[in-house]
């Protein structure tokens, strides 16, 4: 049923406030019906359409077309109301199988094939270059399948008119089930078995009539219909996604037509293989045709969908449970369009983890068209700001520049302005360095940092401590008099409150020294190194954070810190410390180097300033450190001499001169008999023993010399007068006969 569609604004007055919804009204021209010539007809026309809107607002379904304003009627029009749509799924795949034109505008009835028509001036332009993303086929099929479960088993309902005519494409990229003209109760015993209901007619126009391409043939042939003939309708719409938005079945609006082609028959040529002179086969044979363009975990469902059998068919429940609809991105993006049904506990957990964890998935023309209205729409309520910011502000983050200043940030100066809970100004603080990195110069100073002045005096210490964090992000963002006028002043005003909460403390200290190098000098010794002096040094990361203030002061003279002011004023504040037991070792040294810098900075001027001053300065050997003086290295050790040391000399044995006295001649027997020929061995103790038999074993080795220590003169530390080592017999030499070295290795006197 042909229907205009206008873009329009709802307003309405509600306890006095002034409400403005953005919304899409149909709107039939009667004169449309004026060429059925027959007034009854014109009547039935009309009368289809009231009822289908009253269907509509009947049934309050997220995957069904949302009516904003009931049915109007005047002489000549008859217009209502629904949620923002672009255009029925017949327009986008009539655009793509004629190649940028359309068929008639979008509808809430059956229509039938319309000839191909210019777009009209008053239809989004957009409409017609609509392509459709793999997830969004896949996300809009399982939409019109949870529509069609909601309306057989919650509505006891048969829809009866399931065609790419009665399914709607919202703004939010959404697909939505109407067309609810030719609606039939269910058996009330089984809602698979079949009802009586009316087949398609001749004699019917058909604006009245349901879409003959996409009908079940158990309507057209029995006259009957079930839940399952809704299934083998939406089987036809799978197709024809697929097929580039061309139905297997093209009757022409003929029920003699459908029936050979439902019976005999089906289409074999396709777009990308049109035949010339088409040829008949089985429904089966070209549906087979068509699979290999359908993805292939629908596949089967396809297949059985358009099984001729009814019983064969599998119900709309089952079909959400087949694997081609298990993705993540798809099930956050099902969660998402029931979210105004679920409590704040489950928004909160979706928000913070569910949809961060799967918007990488999901591409970014989704993004804005489907998700980014969801978290608009949540942002204006305060219950659920903090966990709606997260996924938002990721988007910030991935966003381009032209993206955020066009579609985001004028959500978010709404919500800079507006009162908000403690998390979600605690979200938004830190992660404003995030904002400010695509936020214009000009909306900086008017939108971005009064929240950040204003949270600066705030008595929350979770946001005072966030804002703290938030100064040392955007450090980057601050110019000199903002940081000088209102960043500076306010710290001070924090750390005078606050100095009993050492997480406030470290922050402010950590402001300090970030700000440190947009501050004049006058206000570092006037403002900055009163707050540094009245600091409580008892936490050890207090004290390493005021130090590394005075490290960064010391490096440069502009930040005015004297030596006067080191050894009156600093120093005296620091050097307790440096028994503080709470700091390690690591924090000790950090300590100790920035007090012994201050002290080489003392030393060098007051030198300078003697030695100007034409004083002596003492020698440094007077000062020398009694750690030095008393050294173990400079103690003075007695003499220590060596006693004597005397090597005795053994004689060599009886075989060992042998062996050398004959070692020169070249007789067979001296050969022989030591052991010169290559065959025998030099140790041959064997042959000795053989040779001399009263020879012992100990005189044929050679014998290493006798080592003992001379006896002691009486100068010699350690010896003893007149005494000497007793010398060792060997076993070869008599009793009578004693054997003296000839070396004498004492030192000469």
């Amino acid at each position: 049923m042909p229907l205009k569609i206008h873009q329009r604004l709802k307003h309405s007055v509600l306890c006095e406030i002034f409400l403005v919804e953005e919304c899409s009204i149909f709107v039939f021209e009667k004169r449309t019906a004026e060429k059925l010539h027959k007034p009854k007809r014109k009547e039935t026309v009309t009368e289809i359409l009231r009822a289908s809107v009253k269907q509509l607002e009947r049934f309050r379904h997220p995957k069904i077309l949302q009516i904003m304003h009931t049915v109007e009627e005047s002489s000549e029009t008859l217009s209502f109301a629904t949620e923002p749509v672009i255009a029925s799924l017949a327009n986008i795949l009539a655009y793509q199988e004629a190649g940028g034109t359309i068929t008639g505008p979008p509808s809430t009835g059956a229509s039938g094939q319309h000839c191909p028509t210019t777009i009209a001036p008053n239809r989004p332009a957009h409409a017609k270059e609509y392509t459709f993303l793999d997830i969004e086929l896949k996300y809009g099929i399982l939409q019109i399948t949870e529509a069609l479960s909601f309306l057989h088993y919650s509505g006891q309902v048969i829809h009866k008119n399931v065609c790419p005519s009665s399914i709607l494409i919202t703004k939010k990229g959404t697909w939505k089930l109407a067309g609810f003209e030719f609606t039939e109760r269910t058996n009330e015993t089984d809602a698979t078995d079949p009802v009586p209901c009316q087949p398609w007619s001749t004699r019917a126009s058909k604006l009245v009539q349901p879409n003959l391409d996409y009908m079940a043939p158990e309507i057209q042939i029995n006259s009957s219909c079930s839940i399952l003939s809704d299934m083998f309708s939406l089987g036809m719409v799978i197709c024809a996604i697929f097929n580039h938005g061309r139905s297997l079945i093209q009757s022409g609006n003929s029920p003699s037509t459908y029936l050979k082609q439902m019976e005999l028959v089906g289409i074999l040529g396709t777009l990308d293989r049109p035949t010339p002179n088409p040829k008949w086969h089985p429904l089966d044979e070209a549906v087979h045709n068509i699979l290999p363009r359908i993805p292939i975990p629908l596949q089967e469902a396809t297949t059985r969908l358009l099984k001729k059998s009814p019983g064969a068919r599998p119900t709309a429940q089952l079909l959400t449970l087949i694997k081609y609809f298990s993705d993540p991105a798809v099930q956050a993006l099902q969660f998402l369009d029931v979210i105004n049904m679920k409590d704040p506990t489950q928004k909160t957990h979706y928000y913070r983890s569910t949809l961060r964890e799967v918007l990488p998935f999901i591409p970014r023309k989704l993004w804005w068209q489907h998700i980014w209205p969801n978290l608009q729409q949540e942002m204006r309520a305060d219950e659920v700001l903090a966990a709606v910011l997260q996924p938002a502000l990721t988007l910030v983050q991935e966003s381009s520049n032209s993206e955020y200043e066009a579609i985001i940030l004028p959500t978010f100066k709404t919500v800079f302005v507006a009162p908000k809970s403690i998390q979600a100004t605690v979200a938004l603080l830190e992660n404003l360095h995030i904002i400010l990195e695509k936020t214009p110069r000009d909306d900086i100073r008017t939108e971005v940092l009064p929240l950040l002045f204003n949270a600066l005096e705030s008595t929350t210490i979770q946001v005072q401590s966030a804002a703290l964090v938030a100064v040392t992000n955007v450090y980057d963002y601050l110019d000199d008099i903002t940081i000088k006028k209102l960043v500076l002043p306010k710290l001070k005003s924090v750390f005078e409150k606050n100095q009993s909460d050492l997480k406030i403390m470290g922050n402010v200290l950590q402001c300090v020294e970030r700000t440190l190098d947009k501050l004049d000098k006058s206000q570092i010794i006037d403002e900055v190194l009163p707050l540094l002096l009245e600091v409580r040094l008892t936490d050890p990361d207090i004290v390493v954070r005021v130090v590394n203030i005075y490290r960064i002061m010391l490096c440069d003279k502009k930040y005015g810190l004297t030596v006067n002011i080191m050894a009156t004023k600093v120093m005296p504040t620091l050097l307790p410390q440096t028994v503080n037991p709470s700091l390690n070792l690591e924090q000790f040294m950090i300590l100790l180097e920035v007090l012994q810098e201050m002290l080489d900075q003392i030393d060098r001027q007051q030198r300078n300033k003697l030695k100007l001053d034409n004083l002596s300065l003492p020698s440094p050997d007077r000062h020398r450190p009694l750690r030095h003086q008393f050294s173990s290295d400079n103690m003075n050790a007695q003499q220590f001499n060596i006693p004597n040391l005397r090597i005795d000399q053994r004689k060599t044995s009886s075989a060992e001169d042998m062996a050398r006295k004959n070692s020169t001649g070249s007789g067979a027997l001296g050969s022989w008999w030591f052991g010169g020929s290559p065959s025998s061995p030099d140790s041959n103790f064997l042959r000795v023993v053989n040779a001399f038999p009263n020879r012992r074993l100990s005189d044929n080795t050679l014998m290493t010399p006798k080592i003992r220590i001379a006896p002691s003169c009486a100068s010699s530390p350690g010896g003893t007068p007149g005494g000497g080592l007793p010398i060792r017999r060997h076993s070869s030499i008599g009793p009578q006969e004693r054997r003296g070295s000839n070396i004498n290795l004492s030192p000469p006197t």
